[in-house]
């Protein structure tokens, strides 16, 4: 038998993961773009989803409040945390806010309570905020689209219905992924003192308590693109497996 010798990884490369998770990103915005019109049409009809009984659409579509004017530090840590497509994308092709909130938005503002605990002022603080609050939008875009996917292992259309509480868990685990990136950029640039310190030790924490969950939250979700969204955001064991085991991203597109 034949030995895989695998090349040297050049100094001061990034970490495989690192790649893996901007392979992520890069899926996530394409099959927004490829979905995009799909997803309008579905909202512009106001018609209840077939497979999340019960939601209303336009509070899903909803784009997140708006950045003040003068977050220009917060804009500059989201990029820096290569986050910035997950707050402007939101804000470029969401919906008008009708001051509504439904379960996401809760479950993203509980997110980021739980994750601060007092509001700092900080920009890192204000970054995890505005996150949180994507990750509600981030969900609501592919859950309105999902009676039109497939499954995540079997690839068959039209994944079984599935309850709005399983939609605000996948919420609740989002935010707290990309809040955690946000978070480690902050640390990495920063010596801001034990309110910083004290928010990762919590979102690390929240990923660990959170990771038993995830394998039937994953078969729950069952539609392939809310299953990559939430499997390679959050913190576990399974985040990369897909690219790992070498199976194609994005085969369905």
């Amino acid at each position: 038998m034949t030995s895989l010798t695998l090349p040297t990884r050049p100094p001061g490369s990034p970490p495989l993961a690192h790649a893996w998770q901007t392979l992520a990103d890069g899926l996530l915005t394409q099959r927004l773009h490829l979905h995009l019109d799909e997803w309008r049409a579905a909202v512009a009809g106001e018609k209840a989803l077939p497979d999340v009984p019960g939601v209303d659409v336009s509070v899903l579509a909803q784009r997140p409040s708006p950045l003040s004017a003068g977050d220009k530090a917060v804009m500059t840590l989201l990029e820096d945390a290569g986050l910035g497509f997950w707050w402007e994308l939101p804000q470029r092709h969401g919906a008008e806010s009708r001051n509504r909130r439904g379960t996401l938005h809760r479950a993203a503002d509980t997110t980021a309570q739980n994750l601060l605990a007092e509001q700092s002022g900080a920009a890192w603080s204000d970054a995890v905020i505005a996150v949180s609050a994507a990750a509600a939008w981030w969900v609501g875009f592919f859950a309105v689209i999902r009676h039109r996917g497939v499954h995540h292992i079997t690839l068959e259309p039209h994944p079984s219905p599935l309850h709005e509480q399983a939609l605000g868990t996948a919420v609740s685990v989002v935010a707290h992924g990309m809040g955690t990136r946000v978070l480690e950029t902050a640390l990495r640039g920063s010596d801001d003192g034990p309110a910083l310190r004290a928010a990762y030790c919590r979102a690390i924490e929240a990923g660990i308590c959170v990771e038993p969950e995830l394998p039937g939250l994953v078969e729950e979700l069952a539609e392939l693109r809310l299953v990559d969204l939430v499997s390679t955001t959050a913190r576990w064991r399974g985040r990369f497996t897909k690219y790992a085991g070498g199976t194609g991203a994005g085969q369905v597109e």
